[in-house]
């Protein structure tokens, strides 16, 4: 006997109040063993989601958190920096540079403002320098020793007596009190960094032109054998350059060391021939000893490092997010620290390894303490060969102590050790560093480094 399993049968009331089956299976009445199961799952989806909400949220406050949080500290490290250079004295932005101070406030004097004085003979300066033009890109402008052609002599006298003002304002801007750099304050604020830099460069073009029309005039004097002359205009363009080197960023200080660089030259040239009067020696030795004692290196990595910081500034979010600007104060600081420590004394290694901007950074730092250095050196080698023709040493074995100068004077500051001198075949002298690789020889220092004088 089969067993057939009828379907249950649901019955409903009919009008009349009878029951009659319903033949359609209740779904509802097939599922009621679900029901619980169905409600367990609901109700398990309902805390999985929950968990799996939290879950992301926290996932998403840590990953923010170790976002937010290195910046935060970053930023609190920055403000640590910026706080302790500025309680040193030290300008941590664009508003601390160049001289806001209106020059009629000056004290009064005679001479007051060199910009000032270059700036009334702008002019004819231009003038002059564009007739001299043809001899400035001539190949008898870079060498100092051969005497000016007969044709370039005429050049010479024609442009000075046509601007007779010029060299003399030029002269007496050296013996101002100062040199009046644009501030970059404006009327409606702080110029940004890209601007203030360009108003910078055009302030150093007139540099340029100035010292070279100086160094156009010493010349002229030499040929006109008027040593005594052009070695003094010499030591006016020297003191210029120390005016000027009160200007910010290491773009003016290796502008005016440039200049200065070639009045050394220049004297190099007129003291490798014959001695000279004795008050043109002792001029000569005031302003190297200035020179030396100068802090202007110092002031050109501080202002320097503030510009740093206002260009870093500038990337607003990419700033914070590189960390950039704490390695750059980092570096910056370190390198300040420094100063003017000898080369053979600084430290092997220059530190912790530094990001891709602030290694841009430090490439122009390490290219202005080379000139630095340099300018150092060739400054100390003037001393020694004036000097040499101050006190009229011609011996073949010369020792420092006839020099009669202080002994940081005749230092080589890559060995600690007395720069080199040797006296020439002639009447000249070979005085010379030996220079980053101490197994150069003499020969060798005349490269593009060029650490010493010679005739």
């Amino acid at each position: 006997m089969s067993l057939e399993i009828q379907p249950r049968r649901f019955y409903r009331r009919a009008p009349d109040g009878s029951r009659r089956a319903a033949t359609k299976r209740s779904q509802s009445g097939e599922l009621d063993f679900l029901a619980p199961l169905l409600a367990g799952d609901l109700a398990w989806g309902s805390m999985n989601a929950k968990t799996i909400s939290l879950g992301c949220l926290g996932l998403l406050c840590v990953g923010l958190l170790s976002v937010t949080f290195p910046i935060g500290l970053r930023q609190y490290r920055v403000r640590a920096q910026l706080q302790a250079i500025a309680s040193n004295g030290g300008p941590i932005s664009l508003s601390g540079l160049g001289d806001p101070t209106p020059v009629s406030v000056w004290p009064m004097a005679d001479k007051v403002d060199a910009r000032s004085e270059i700036l009334d003979v702008t002019e004819p300066s231009e003038r002059l320098y564009k007739k001299l033009q043809p001899y400035l890109i001539s190949d008898a402008a870079a060498d100092l020793h051969q005497p000016l052609s007969a044709q370039n002599e005429g050049v010479f006298e024609d442009a000075f007596q046509k601007h007779p003002q010029v060299l003399p304002a030029l002269r007496d801007a050296s013996h101002c009190q100062r040199y009046a750099w644009p501030s970059p304050l404006t009327p409606s604020g702080v110029m940004p960094p890209d601007q203030y830099m360009q108003v910078l460069l055009k302030e150093v073009s007139r540099l340029r032109m100035a010292g070279r029309l100086m160094l156009c005039g010493s010349r002229f004097l030499a040929a006109k054998g008027k040593v005594d002359e052009s070695a003094m205009l010499c030591v006016d363009l020297m003191r210029l350059t120390g005016l000027q080197e009160t200007g910010p960023t290491v773009v003016v200080y290796q502008t005016n060391v440039a200049i200065r660089q070639s009045a050394i030259d220049q004297l190099n040239a007129i003291l490798q021939a014959e001695p000279l009067d004795p008050g043109t020696h002792a001029a000569i030795e005031q302003a190297l000893a200035e020179h030396e004692s100068s802090d202007a290196f110092l002031h050109a990595l501080k202002t320097e490092r503030a510009y740093g910081i206002a260009s870093f500034e500038s990337m607003g979010m990419i700033r914070s997010i590189s960390g950039g600007l704490q390695d750059y104060l980092s570096a910056m600081t370190t390198q300040i620290d420094l100063g003017k420590t000898p080369t053979c004394d600084l430290p092997a290694t220059r530190g912790p390894p530094l990001g891709a901007l602030s290694q841009i950074a430090m490439t122009a730092v390490d290219a202005c303490r080379a000139s630095f250095e340099r300018d150092r050196i060739r400054c100390r080698c003037l001393r020694i060969l004036n000097a040499i023709r101050m006190h009229e040493l011609t011996g073949e074995e010369l020792t420092h102590d006839q020099l009669d100068l202080p002994v940081i004077a005749t230092q080589d500051p890559y060995s600690g050790d007395p720069l080199k001198i040797k006296k020439t075949s002639g009447e000249g002298w070979r005085i010379h560093s030996v220079g980053p690789n101490p197994f150069k020889n003499a020969a060798n220092q005349r490269n593009s480094e060029d650490l010493g004088l010679s005739p």
